[in-house]
């Protein structure tokens, strides 16, 4: 029934954006949609000025329960390509929107177990902008898809994707020459969002999340029993998530609890946070 209202409503609002937007519309950019905010800046980066972009989740707000506003649907219907990565509102959407739809997932090296069971949903994870080197794969689908519907921008698209690629490089490096820093690679987490990081960079998240529900006391036990024995040495919460079991942990163990978004947009710098926090867990100036 809530879904059944959600889509009356949708359709009405629709009907009416479309009815009374058309002289509004003429000289705007062409709109392309994104569902997380990371990929609002990455789209941006290589199409460049000449669009407008629009990230569906807000900022702060947690994918994995979103679900969208009829009023927010005025916002996208004009979206010529919707870039996705698979989380669950996007089904609700994809029957009312006429946006192109890519899935950014399409051929990339997933992981299926021992990541984020999200809300019942299943086991593959699709925090998968958290690793440069599947970020740079995204990126060359993004303009792959962009010169497709939009020829006359081609070498415009090659040339900012050329420059976005070679900066995931360099980023890649700075990581990794900062992990470099430390032989202690296991860090708590409420969430576990960052399992694609601890493939590139051989380390272990210990998630107080476990699939997707709060822990048991017997769970919490056995988790910093873990933690003791693998020695971590900070642990890490999410704005948009429950980060109770990480604070009551992380007290008991007197190790430091940080803060990172990362759903923020700038996936760069959530990554170089995340590594420089591993490396150094005391450090004051985040």
């Amino acid at each position: 029934m809530r879904q059944l209202l959600f889509l009356f409503g949708a359709l009405c609002v629709i009907a009416a954006g479309c009815s009374g937007s058309k002289k509004s519309n003429v000289a705007s950019k062409p709109l392309l949609l994104v569902s997380l905010p990371p990929y609002k800046t990455l789209v941006h980066q290589i199409a460049g000025d000449s669009f407008d972009v629009i990230a569906v989740v807000p900022l702060n707000a947690d994918p994995h329960t979103y679900e969208p506003t009829s009023r927010q649907l005025t916002q996208l219907t004009d979206g010529q390509i919707w870039f996705r990565i698979g989380e669950s509102f996007e089904s609700k959407l994809l029957p009312l929107l006429k946006a192109r739809s890519v899935d950014l997932r399409n051929g990339a090296a997933m992981i299926e177990e021992g990541g984020c069971h999200c809300h019942g949903h299943s086991a593959q994870d699709r925090h998968i902008w958290l690793s440069p080197k599947m970020l740079s794969v995204q990126a060359g689908m993004i303009a792959s898809e962009l010169s497709t519907q939009f020829p006359e921008e081609k070498e415009s698209f090659a040339q900012r994707l050329a420059t976005v690629q070679e900066e995931l490089v360099a980023l890649d490096l700075q990581i990794a020459l900062k992990m470099k820093l430390t032989t202690e690679r296991a860090f708590l987490v409420s969430h576990p969002a960052f399992a694609y990081f601890c493939r590139d960079y051989d380390c272990k998240q210990l998630s107080v999340e476990h699939e997707g529900k709060e822990p048991r006391p017997k769970e919490l036990e056995a988790l910093m029993n873990e933690a003791i024995e693998r020695e971590a040495k900070i642990a890490i919460s999410l704005p948009q998530h429950n980060n109770k079991g990480a604070q009551l942990i992380s007290g008991k163990l007197a190790i430091p609890l940080r803060m990172i978004d990362p759903y923020a947009a700038d996936y760069s710098e959530t990554m170089l946070k995340l590594a420089s926090l591993i490396a150094n867990p005391y450090q004051t100036n985040e």
